[in-house]
C-alpha cells in the first residue's frame, strides 16, 4: 500500500456515522480534528443504469445520514472506472451525483491515488506537528 511505503503515520479504524434516521459505517477512517474516511467504489458494471444507481444508492444514503448528525466528516470516494468505454458517460455522470451528495465528498479516481496519499500524508504530518506543538502531549 502506497501509505506504508511513505511511511505514513495514519491508523484506520472503523468509523460509525449516526443520523437522526439511519447510519454508515466506513471501514477506514481516521480523526485529526474531525473524521477523514475513505470508500473505494468500483464502478465496473455491466451497464450504464447499474453505474448511475449505485451512485444514487450511495447518495440516498448519505442524505439520511447527514440529517441529524453532529460529526464533521470529510469524505472521500475512491472510484473505479468501467472498463467499457461505452460506459465511461454514466460513470462520469456517477461521479457528478456522488460530488453534490451531502457531505461533499472528494472523489479520487484510480489516477488520482497518488494525489490522494500526498494529501493523507500532509494531513497526518500537520496533525503529528500540532500534536506536539501542544505542552505536555506526545
Amino acid at each position: 500500500m502506497m501509505l506504508e511505503q511513505h511511511a505514513v503515520p495514519v491508523e484506520f479504524s472503523e468509523k460509525t456515522i449516526v443520523g437522526r434516521t439511519d447510519e454508515i459505517s466506513f471501514k477506514r477512517a481516521w480523526k485529526n480534528g474531525h473524521w477523514h474516511a475513505y470508500e473505494p467504489l468500483s464502478f465496473d458494471l455491466a451497464d450504464a443504469e447499474g453505474i448511475k444507481d449505485k451512485a444514487r444508492r450511495w447518495r440516498g444514503h448519505l442524505e439520511a445520514v447527514h440529517e441529524g448528525t453532529s460529526e464533521d466528516l470529510k469524505l472521500n470516494f475512491i472510484v473505479g472506472a468501467p472498463q467499457s468505454a461505452e460506459l465511461i458517460p454514466a460513470y462520469q455522470n456517477a461521479i457528478k451525483i456522488l460530488g453534490d451528495a451531502s457531505f461533499r465528498p472528494s472523489i479520487y479516481e484510480e489516477i488520482d491515488i497518488p494525489r490522494l496519499v500526498s494529501s493523507i500524508e500532509d494531513e497526518a504530518r500537520e496533525h503529528l506537528a500540532n500534536r506536539a506543538a501542544i505542552p505536555g502531549r506526545n
